[in-house]
């Protein structure tokens, strides 16, 4: 593991955020499936997550576009104890990716806004019911109607600026010029 340290007490682990790029595995729990191991690499680019799926192996690029924010999940582990899960968060859950889980709130609340400010993804807050909600201000631009070009109706029906000096052709018969010999000079 490059850049990540694993917590060796009670399945506790954490990224730091200032350290890439970092290796490390965790197991993925599907739906109803057997956890598996998978082998993940972060580095300023994106993630590349190595796993099985349906017995193959499969191996995913991800950059961190793809995920939706960094999120932080709080839930009670079977002591009673209160555990915080930061993770960047997929809308796929089995493509989200853990960072930290600990105990203590203020690492995960330091972790939660360093990987936030690193990888500029917004803060994201996991509720009960597994709804994702934004934290802090938004990020957004109102894009208003954009602006009329200059019209150009008024002197679509006259010519161009550069052939206003030039006269119009005449039609009709064109003179023809007789009697005039080739003049070529050799010298």
């Amino acid at each position: 593991m490059t850049g990540a340290t694993l917590a060796s007490s009670g399945g506790q682990m954490r990224l730091d955020p200032s350290s890439l790029p970092a290796r490390w595995s965790v197991e993925v729990d599907e739906k109803g499936r057997q956890a598996q191991e998978a082998s993940l690499y972060m580095d300023d680019g994106g993630i590349v997550m190595k796993r099985r799926l349906s017995g193959l192996p499969l191996t995913l690029s991800l950059p961190f576009e793809a995920f939706q924010g960094v999120a932080v999940r709080l839930a009670t582990d079977a002591d009673g104890d209160l555990t915080a899960h930061v993770e960047l968060h997929h809308h796929d859950p089995a493509l989200s990716v853990p960072l930290t889980v600990t105990r203590n709130m203020e690492i995960a609340a330091a972790d939660w806004q360093g990987w936030s400010d690193r990888l500029h993804l917004p803060m994201l807050l996991i509720e009960r019911d597994g709804a994702a909600e934004q934290v802090g201000p938004r990020a957004s631009v109102e894009i208003g109607a954009p602006v009329p070009r200059r019209s150009h109706g008024a002197t679509a029906s006259r010519r161009p600026r550069f052939l206003m000096r030039r006269k119009v052709g005449q039609t009709g018969e064109m003179p023809v010029l007789r009697g005039c010999r080739e003049i070529i000079s050799y010298e």
